[in-house]
């Protein structure tokens, strides 16, 4: 039997779930972006938003870009005027910070750009995928972390990634439930999990008992949880605890 043709809105998402548990395994310890960079199917970069300058780029992307990571990182912001058309890469820019303004280290954003590797070469499409990269440390500057592949083998990147991350199955089914939860309800579903009644959440987060219940609802209604457990399962996919 064949596999079942995905769209491109499927791919999409799934791509989306796959980075999203990635980055918690990270964040978790569980795996370092060195470690595991060079078997994600793809180019795979970090990038120091402050200085606008790539730290690490994985040996598929050095390939395909003809520049080792050190000579990446020491082109600090030339990078992006010498490998993205200019038109394409000011609106990406104004986009991915306005992403990373957010500050929110659960949320992905998607885009296809244009790359080529020098101005002999044709451009390609790619389709990148990004997030903010997890850091234990508070004084360390905000990175985004990206995984792109060419945009006609996002199929077969897509499967060969999903093999990488654990609870990919889980993320996948459940990442539209996920993008709906603000901020301040998975500071709540973290607190929950913790085993704090309403009274203490509301004393935590500064909190009416009746703005907290709201949460409560809300919560509920949008993740479709009928139990604690299953709110824990789904706490400890997406990294909220």
């Amino acid at each position: 039997m064949g596999l079942k043709a995905l769209t491109q809105s499927e791919l999409e998402h799934s791509f989306q779930a796959q980075l999203l548990s990635i980055g918690n395994s990270i964040h978790s310890n569980i795996l370092r972006i060195e470690d595991i960079g060079d078997y994600i199917p793809g180019s795979v970069m970090v990038q120091d938003l402050s200085r606008m300058t790539n730290t690490y780029m994985n040996q598929n992307g050095c390939d395909i870009l003809r520049h080792s990571s050190e000579e990446l990182e020491l082109l600090g912001p030339a990078y992006f005027s010498k490998f993205f058309p200019a038109e394409e890469i000011s609106i990406l820019k104004s986009e991915l910070q306005h992403f990373a303004m957010e500050n929110d280290a659960g949320k992905i954003h998607s885009f296809f750009q244009r790359v080529r590797p020098d101005e002999d070469s044709e451009y390609k499409w790619y389709f990148t995928t990004s997030r903010l990269y997890p850091s234990s440390d508070p004084d360390e500057g905000l990175r985004m972390m990206h995984i792109a592949v060419p945009a006609d083998t996002l199929s077969y990147a897509g499967r060969k990634l999903s093999n990488l991350v654990q609870d990919d199955v889980l993320i996948r089914k459940n990442l539209h439930k996920f993008v709906l939860l603000t901020i301040r309800e998975k500071e709540v579903i973290r607190l929950i999990v913790e085993g704090k009644s309403s009274f203490e959440i509301a004393n935590c987060l500064f909190l009416s008992i009746h703005t907290v219940n709201n949460h409560r609802k809300n919560i509920i209604h949008k993740l479709e949880v009928t139990s604690l457990s299953q709110l824990i399962k789904f706490a400890v996919a997406f990294a909220i605890i």
